[in-house]
C-alpha cells in the first residue's frame, strides 16, 4: 500500500512497480512475513500506522505478538493477522 486516498480506498504498488489506484479493502489480502523478527505495520485498531517487529506467531489463532517500535515502554501487543501487514518501506531511522 503506497497511499490511503480515502478511509476505504488506497493506491498500491505491484511487485513489478506498477501503481494501481482505487483499490478497496475487500480487494486486498494481508501478507504476514515468514521470517523471524520481520517488520510489520499495524493497519487496524488503536495502533494503526505504527511499525513493529513480530516476536512470535500464533497461526492456530491467526494472530501475532508484536513489539511496537518507537514506544518508550517497548510495548508488546497481540494482534490479529488482519490488523498487521508486512512492511517493506524504509526504516524509521532513514
Amino acid at each position: 500500500v503506497e497511499d490511503m486516498v480515502t478511509p476505504s480506498t488506497c493506491v498500491c504498488r505491484t511487485d513489478e512497480g506498477t501503481l494501481v489506484e482505487g483499490l478497496k479493502e475487500a480487494m486486498l489480502e494481508t501478507v504476514i512475513p515468514r521470517g523471524e523478527a520481520e517488520r510489520v505495520m499495524v493497519v487496524l485498531g488503536e495502533h494503526a500506522g505504527r511499525l513493529g517487529r513480530i516476536l512470535e506467531r500464533e497461526p492456530e489463532r491467526s494472530r501475532a505478538v508484536v513489539q511496537l517500535q518507537r514506544d518508550e515502554a517497548g510495548r508488546v501487543v497481540t494482534l490479529d493477522y488482519d490488523a498487521i501487514c508486512h512492511y517493506v518501506g524504509g526504516h524509521e531511522d532513514d
